[in-house]
């Protein structure tokens, strides 16, 4: 990998597949009726910041490490919702690596394919039902969803 393909892989695809995955999840709880949204894309110190409607995007320092989708309700989630929460996730990155696989058969470049495989690794991965310290993944909150069923 040359230096450039992977400054785009840090800088360029890591946050777009993110934000991606995460304003899914936003969608997700909007398709719900969420009273309130939080997106935060990065880690550390806040460099952006803005409210409308009922969707707050934060967007910090090392905006490739990662990011989070948060909703909340008055009445609280029926395991159905959560359900449907946390798969509008993965679809919506299996939804942006099959657009990206169409634009590399058309126009096969190394950073599209990039674009698709991290599209790709981030909707498996958040399929396997996983928990780490605080944070869980999608599969593991729609697992909990269905025992709680």
């Amino acid at each position: 990998m040359d230096i450039y393909l992977f400054l785009y892989l840090i800088f360029i695809v890591a946050p777009a597949g993110t934000a991606i995955h995460e304003m899914s999840h936003m969608l997700g709880a909007k398709s719900v009726k969420a009273d309130k949204i939080l997106l935060t894309i990065g880690t550390g110190s806040i460099i952006y910041r803005t409210f409308r409607k009922k969707i707050h995007l934060v967007i910090r320092l090392f905006f490739f490490a990662g990011g989070m989708a948060y909703s909340e309700r008055k009445t609280p989630y029926q395991p159905h919702e959560r359900i449907r929460i946390a798969v509008f996730g993965p679809v919506g990155s299996f939804l942006a690596a099959g657009i990206c696989a169409w634009f590399y058969i058309v126009f096969s470049s190394s950073y599209l394919l990039l674009m698709l495989l991290f599209n790709l690794w981030i909707a498996f991965i958040n399929i396997i039902p996983f928990r780490f310290k605080n944070k869980q993944s999608d599969g593991y909150t729609i697992y909990e969803a269905i025992k709680q069923k």
